[in-house]
């Protein structure tokens, strides 16, 4: 009987298993170690940066103007509200909530801007990947982190560091509605564009008109969630809409404005001249390319152009494109090699240390706000007077400010005030009319946030001929933003 073919195939032999060794390349390896390296390397350094040196630069006007309102409280804050400062509101009430009750130094002022930014690299790496793939999104969270505009307003006490954050989110979101729309995405979209809206208003609008340029190849679903993100901004605008006088000292744009451009928004402008032009060069005919472009290049071009016929352009309020701005400057080196990309992250390190040491000295936010101290403490003598101007100036606030905040316990005492600053809705301290409690003190400290020549200017009529009558300048001290003048009674007149 023959057997059949199936069950018998020759005499038996044991057999070694077959083993399959697969040497992986280092293409792959690299690949595969590229993946968490992209998300833990840009937060890390950028962190390490942003916390170098974090309180070295004296807080300035705006962020005196913070730190005021943080202490108050929520009625208080409420009453402020109505007369200056509505758009920034609900940063104050989120700043506030955070870092908690007490005298705020300028640690717990910025760690929020801190964390914002570390946060901010990990998205940017995300969007790069998305863009580019793992080493696009590795370089372009390093070449964030390394930037001086991200140290800068990373140690700034303001809300620009958490708006860029939430602008990245909505970046983020806008890629994956474009490339398949959906409720939750939509959903997602709207939550982020909200957020920073509530943060900065204007530069959330401005951003929303950007994404439009995108935003239409998904029409179904990106309108809504637009218009349901920006509503927050444009509540907070209307409500803010008879505090115009808050930007009263912005300029028009010109020529000029677009020459300074990549300094302004960049802080360094040789670092900043090349993102931007690489970032140029980085504009892809891809969903992930129209929305890069419509984040990045619209907003500052909208802005500027809205500048040159109405007083609106300041440039930290597009740093909201910041991100995007970054991922295309990163594809734009990546086409010509990645080697050559990672040389230019190279060389912004390099071009941006000076600017990086710069932002980091006691005045490196353009007011040396800390040196009163250094000045009035080894000087000052009991029955002391400070004075302050009165205004009209842009930062009227800071003098008295930087005054409580920096100069402890015993100093002159301003004996002009009735209300302090930010008391029952009114911003500025309330004086004494026609300087009638000034008293005769034997010296009177004038500390003013100008460079004025003449120490009595911008002071009532009353004030100023009180000053000039009765007193001598002994001393004056400049700094940025921060001028000091001791003065002393003048002897009385010889008799003859």
């Amino acid at each position: 009987m023959p057997v059949p073919r199936a069950a018998y195939a020759g005499p038996l032999r044991h057999r070694a298993p077959e083993i399959v060794i697969t040497v992986p390349s280092p293409a792959r390896t690299a690949v595969r170690w590229l993946h968490p390296l992209a998300w833990i390397i840009p937060p890390l350094v950028t962190y390490l940066l942003v916390n170098w040196r974090l309180t070295g630069p004296s807080l300035w006007a705006d962020e005196l103007a913070t730190w005021g309102a943080v202490r108050l409280d929520r009625e208080q804050l409420r009453l402020l509200s109505g007369t200056v400062d509505a758009v920034l509101t609900p940063y104050y009430l989120a700043l506030g909530h955070l870092t908690g009750d007490g005298v705020l130094d300028a640690h717990a002022l910025r760690l929020p801007s801190l964390i914002a930014m570390t946060a901010t690299a990990a998205v940017v790496a995300l969007i790069g990947r998305h863009a580019g793939g793992h080493l696009v999104g590795l370089l372009a969270g390093l070449l964030f982190a390394v930037l001086p505009v991200t140290s800068r307003y990373g140690q700034e006490a303001r809300p620009y560091a958490l708006a860029m954050f939430f602008a990245a989110l909505a970046l983020l979101a806008l890629i994956g509605l474009l490339d398949r729309p959906t409720v939750p995405r939509a959903a997602a979209y709207a939550a982020a564009v909200a957020v920073t809206g509530l943060l900065h208003p204007l530069s959330a609008l401005v951003m929303v008109a950007g994404h439009a340029l995108a935003g239409w190849r998904a029409w179904r679903a990106w309108p809504p969630a637009a218009l349901l993100g920006a509503a927050p901004a444009a509540v907070l605008l209307h409500h803010a809409s008879d505090q115009a006088e808050q930007i009263s000292w912005i300029s028009r744009a010109g020529t000029h404005t677009v020459r300074l451009l990549p300094e302004q928004l960049f802080v360094s402008p040789i670092a900043g001249g090349m993102v931007l032009a690489l970032a140029v060069a980085g504009v892809r005919r891809d969903r992930t390319g129209w929305a890069l472009a419509a984040a990045g290049l619209a907003p500052p071009a909208l802005l500027l152009t809205a500048g040159a016929f109405t007083e609106i352009w300041v440039p930290r309020y597009v740093l909201v494109a910041m991100p995007a701005l970054v991922v295309l400057a990163v594809v734009g080196a990546a086409r010509a090699g990645r080697t050559h990309a990672a040389a230019f992250v190279a060389l912004i390190v390099f071009l941006g240390n000076p600017a990086q040491l710069e932002i980091r000295e006691p005045d490196g936010h353009g007011q040396d706000s800390a040196r009163i101290a250094e000045v009035i403490i080894p000087r000052y003598l009991p029955g002391d007077a400070a004075v302050f101007p009165e205004g009209p100036s842009s930062i009227g606030w800071a003098a008295r400010d930087l005054y409580v905040h920096y100069l402890p316990e015993p100093r002159p005492g301003d004996v002009l005030a009735v209300t302090r600053q930010r008391a029952d809705g009114n911003f500025l301290a309330v004086e004494c009319p026609d300087a009638t409690c000034l008293g005769d003190p034997s010296r009177i400290w004038i500390i003013r946030t100008d460079s004025a020549a003449d120490p009595v200017e911008n002071m009532s009529e009353a004030k100023r001929d009180r000053i000039l009558t009765g007193y001598r300048t002994v001393e004056r001290w400049n700094y940025k933003l921060l001028n000091i003048t001791l003065m002393e009674r003048r002897p009385p007149p010889k008799r003859r």
